[in-house]
């Protein structure tokens, strides 16, 4: 099993904005970061304020202030289910901000986009959610809320990690559902690499969701947050 593609799909979905001041600041290298490519047009002193202009493969998807943008530079990302009634400048933000690749997440800031996805799926209350483990020691710190989590909703709950790190005393459960959670134990090749969740929606596109993450240093990752319903199905179905 591997999720490596969503992050290589997602590198394929390069967008572009073009940013507007008086000073080029650190901006556009914050988003060289996340995918995005900025480019830097000089405003001349008392003109507007700051503001980007953003686009996807050529087509203009609207103009955000810098300060509204700068709120959305790291996770977690809080989209909503349905982008259709918000305002042009917010669903900008969100379209910039689908499929976005990051080059260096801790494993802090990666815990927090995880918490949302799963607030995510808590809400919605029922369908299947995915989670992998890179290790026995880290799913026996989060194993309580995944039960819980089983327990009070109709969520179908996959827990997957990696073989034996020499704790000892969940073994007896690999493999086996209770209560709405199952655990999967696979090979660190399978699951030592990737941090992942993905949430099928319950039924519907609005909800779903992927995180995958690869693991580059013993504390940082590189990846990807996407709601792409299509691209959340081909992990879905890679996780089958």
């Amino acid at each position: 099993m591997t999720l490596q593609f969503v992050i290589e799909e997602a590198e394929k979905r390069r967008k572009s904005a073009v940013y507007y001041a008086p000073e080029e600041g650190d901006l556009p290298a914050q988003f060289d970061a996340q995918n995005v490519e900025m480019e830097y047009r000089d405003v001349p002193p008392g003109g507007p304020d700051p503001f980007v202009t953003i686009f996807d493969g050529g087509r203009f998807l609207g103009a955000v202030s810098v300060e509204s943008l700068r709120t959305f530079l790291w996770p977690p990302i809080r989209r909503p289910y349905d982008a259709t009634d918000l305002s042009p400048e917010y669903r900008a933000l969100v379209e910039l901000l689908d499929d976005t690749v990051f080059a260096s997440l801790s494993r802090r800031q990666l815990l927090a986009t995880t918490r949302e996805f799963e607030d995510r799926a808590w809400r919605t209350g029922r369908g299947r959610l995915h989670v992998g483990f890179q290790s026995r020691s880290a799913f026996r710190a989060q194993r309580s809320l995944y039960r819980r989590m089983a327990a009070e909703t109709d969520l179908d709950v996959h827990v997957y990690r990696a073989g034996d790190d020499g704790t000892d005393d969940d073994a007896s459960d690999d493999g086996v559902a209770e209560s709405g959670l199952t655990l999967h134990v696979g090979s660190e090749a399978e699951f030592g690499r990737h941090w992942f969740v993905v949430f099928d929606g319950g039924g519907n596109d609005g909800p779903k969701n992927a995180l995958v993450a690869e693991q580059r240093t013993d504390e940082t990752f590189y990846g990807v947050w996407t709601y792409d319903s299509g691209l959340v199905d081909r992990a879905l179905a890679e996780l089958a």
